[in-house]
């Protein structure tokens, strides 16, 4: 079986780096401000442990340790995401920031993709030794299931009333966590970094609502 290294290089930062600024540019375009202080937020959050993890050396984990948790928390998001579509969620979220609604066809496409993309990557990152793909899957795990349990809680406490998502989102408070510890070095890392998270993502997504 092929070996890769089990930390991150200079150059796989600097990579990885490159590509969630890519992400970050291409949510901003498509998604305009309702994804800005979510989505952009997140993967303020992406490069961070980027950086953390090319200073402290961490090490990452083996495949077999890792599938079970990153594709139990993926599989949950498919559960997540009927919820949202089938509550107006692609309504509702942009109109808290004055956005129009996003087209059932383009909600469906975005998540859909995201969800291919995020499956590969994780392949590609631990079984292939393609190590700047961490920025995906981080993104996944930092915002795709840590994100949706800090906003979805948020979103409900601030409106006083449900929230699209809501109900499902509060798995990602066990899943996030564990998730992120294999990709951070301890649970303990991930759950000082899940507050760290929370405590700039909660104010941002305050700050410029408009309902």
């Amino acid at each position: 079986m092929q070996t890769f290294g089990k930390t991150l290089t200079r150059t796989q930062m600097w990579l990885a780096l490159a590509v969630t600024a890519v992400m970050a540019l291409t949510f901003t375009l498509v998604g305009g401000l309702p994804l800005i202080v979510t989505f952009d937020v997140g993967l303020l959050g992406v490069a961070t442990i980027v950086v953390l993890n090319h200073s402290s050396g961490t090490a990452f984990p083996e495949a077999q340790a890792y599938y079970p948790i990153y594709f139990a928390t993926l599989a949950w998001q498919f559960i997540h995401f009927i919820e949202e579509f089938m509550t107006g969620f692609r309504e509702q979220f942009p109109a808290l920031y004055g956005a129009d609604a996003y087209g059932a066809n383009l909600f469906v496409a975005i998540n859909m993709l995201s969800y291919a993309g995020f499956t590969l990557a994780c392949i590609a990152f631990l079984t292939k030794g393609i190590r700047f793909l961490i920025a995906p899957m981080l993104f996944f795990v930092v915002y795709g299931a840590l994100g949706n349990a800090i906003a979805h809680t948020w979103w409900v406490i601030w409106l006083g009333e449900y929230f699209p998502g809501f109900y499902t989102a509060q798995v990602y408070w066990i899943l996030g966590p564990l998730a992120l510890s294999g990709l951070v070095g301890s649970l303990k890392r991930a759950i000082v970094l899940t507050v760290g998270f929370g405590l700039i993502l909660i104010p941002v997504m305050t700050v410029f609502m408009v309902s």
